[in-house]
């Protein structure tokens, strides 16, 4: 009765001796494991001793010289490298800035497509600079103005980061009456 409870059958279960490893290859191997933790230990203590030198690295940042882009004869005069005095342009320091300016009149979409390209990010076109009569007043203040924006020192909301592909503004056709009057 007791052999029809049991659930194996005497052929499938081969139990045998157990190997006998000899003394000398388990004295060899213990001392193998010992050697391998002692050696991890003294790793993990010569991190963290007092001795160990923790410090930043001083490295100086040497100006990279560009790659000259691939830029068509014809639009060398609107590609430049500028240098801000407000911030910092590593990163893209080799990246050439266009710039732009939307010439247009009142009603005639050019706010619509002013945001058009402010929706990209590497473009910003700053608005109606000249909007204000101070900024347009002489010829002087017009080049300064126009200066600060090609350099990217002109901060707006449209101003996006250093990466900035083209930047430019816009230049409505009744704020460049007044300074080229010749009747005044």
């Amino acid at each position: 009765m007791a052999d029809d409870l049991c659930v194996f059958i005497k052929d499938m279960l081969i139990i045998g001796p157990p190997v006998k490893k000899s003394l000398v290859f388990r004295i060899s191997l213990v001392a193998f494991v010992m050697v391998c933790g002692v050696f991890m230990c003294s790793i993990g203590l010569k991190q963290i001793s007092n001795f160990t030198k923790a410090g930043f690295i001083d490295a100086k940042v040497v100006e990279q010289h560009c790659e000259v882009p691939v830029v068509e004869k014809w639009e060398r005069s609107y590609v430049h490298f500028p240098k801000p005095s407000t911030f910092s342009r590593d990163e893209c320091a080799c990246n050439p800035v266009r710039y732009f300016v939307i010439s247009s009149t009142q009603r005639s979409g050019s706010g619509w497509f002013e945001t058009l390209l402010n929706s990209h990010i590497n473009v910003s076109s700053n608005g109606e600079i000249f909007s204000v009569k101070p900024r347009r007043s002489n010829m002087t203040t017009i080049v300064d103005t126009l200066d600060n924006i090609y350099n990217l020192d002109w901060f707006t909301s449209a101003s996006k980061n250093e990466c900035t592909a083209a930047v430019g503004l816009k230049w409505m056709l009744n704020q460049v009456h007044p300074i080229f009057d010749p009747y005044q």
